[in-house]
């Protein structure tokens, strides 16, 4: 198949916001398929280590940075939110009505965006559109506090408009898939579930030794990591709150925060006024293939997300776990699998002292850290790889097209 790839990264170091539109391409492209970027470039194996960009890709972010920076203090940051949205997808349908242009596709695929170019461009080219749905945008941004109520409505009719018009829709939960049917009205046969995966290759267990050896870390400490986004959903805070109960039991343990976001200066300043914030490391954004150090360096793995509508299906959850790393995550729709597998520990949403207490039996139990990181790494391999999730994503956009052509034909 050709695929038309509707979307942009704009980091030639793929870092972990993403690695899963990373990890998807490369399985396609190694099957043999053909992937071209909004952008207009074809990616091809030999080009998975060294993917090019729009020129303008950094003057966009530079220019973003600013925007952002202003909507932070902006009564108005929802409005112009959805502005800077519409203005962007003008620009990435120009883009891929390019890429159609040195060769058509047989379908266009996008990741989920307030607004849908794409279906059009489908429209115009006479091929299906796939959208991969991986949240609500109205839902993220009243947890973000990024729009107002009149936004947030603005926001989510959109997406009551959008939604829709995809030939089929890829999401990685089923809560997911029930609040698109149930509250979007979307038929259930055109939705079809495909959680996110781990790259089992690339995350895969090391002696923790050489781990901490490699990171420069002190060998004689206890190490808890989490891996992410600093956003509101996300629970950071509620780990830093953890901090407290942990040391108490275990004096020696110190905290690896991977990744960057809107509140990593709130939780620095939250792990200073805890008084925890010689325990805990910002890392900043690492390479995409420097994680798997950070989690091996790591005694236990954390996921202290907080209840969202569509559920989660987290890249870190299937991360840890292929590294052979035992988790404690909240108790929501898609952890499940842990306490399924014997591969962690589940614990009440933003309750900073269950999750202490999840971590302090771990640390303090090497034989059930070691048998559920097992089990969590077994699991992935036979279920959760990208290539196995890359072959249903296949699978999903070879039904779309046999089933457009045929419509065509009638």
């Amino acid at each position: 198949m050709r695929i038309l790839f509707y979307d942009s990264i704009k980091n030639k170091q793929l870092g972990v916001e993403y690695s899963h539109v990373f990890e998807v391409l490369s399985e396609l492209s190694k099957a043999g398929h053909s992937i071209f970027y909004t952008n207009g470039d074809y990616f091809a194996q030999n080009h998975i280590e060294g993917i090019s960009f729009h020129s303008s890709a950094n003057q966009q972010r530079a220019l973003w940075v600013r925007i952002k920076n202003f909507l932070v203090t902006s009564p108005w940051k929802g409005e112009i939110t959805i502005l800077w949205s519409f203005l962007m997808d003008i620009k990435f349908f120009f883009s891929a009505l390019k890429s159609s242009l040195l060769r058509k596709p047989d379908l266009v695929y996008r990741r989920h965006t307030l607004f849908s170019s794409d279906y059009f461009l489908a429209r115009l080219l006479r091929v299906p559109s796939i959208k991969e749905v991986n949240g609500i945008i109205a839902d993220e941004a009243k947890l973000a506090h990024t729009g107002d109520k009149f936004s947030l409505r603005v926001m989510n009719r959109i997406e009551q408009c959008n939604l829709p018009k995809a030939n089929r829709i890829i999401v990685v939960t089923s809560k997911l898939k029930e609040v698109l049917h149930n509250d979007y009205k979307i038929p259930e046969d055109k939705i079809v579930v495909i959680p996110n995966g781990a790259n089992i290759d690339l995350f895969k267990p090391m002696a923790a030794i050489k781990a901490r050896e490699k990171l420069g870390l002190n060998q004689n400490n206890n190490y808890i990591c989490f891996v992410g986004s600093f956003r509101q959903w996300q629970g950071v805070e509620y780990l830093v709150q953890s901090a407290p109960f942990i040391l108490k039991e275990i004096p020696n343990t110190k905290f690896l925060i991977i990744g960057d976001g809107m509140m990593k200066e709130e939780l620095i300043n939250l792990a200073e006024e805890t008084g925890v914030s010689d325990k805990f490391i910002f890392t900043g954004v690492v390479p995409y293939k420097e994680v798997p150090k950070y989690i091996n360096a790591s005694d236990v793995c954390a996921v202290p997300k907080t209840p969202l509508k569509s559920g989660y299906s987290p890249l870190k959850l299937y991360e840890y776990m292929a590294c052979g790393k035992p988790v404690v995550a909240s108790n929501l729709p898609g952890f499940e699998i842990l306490e399924q597998n014997n591969a962690g520990i589940l614990v009440e949403p933003e309750n900073p002292e269950e999750l202490a207490k999840a971590i302090v039996r771990l640390l303090t139990n090497e034989e059930l850290r070691e048998q559920m990181g097992e089990n969590g790494r077994r699991y992935v391999v036979e279920n959760q790889s990208w290539e196995i999730m890359a072959k249903k994503v296949a699978e999903v956009c070879e039904s779309a097209v046999s089933e457009y052509k045929n419509k065509r034909k009638l």
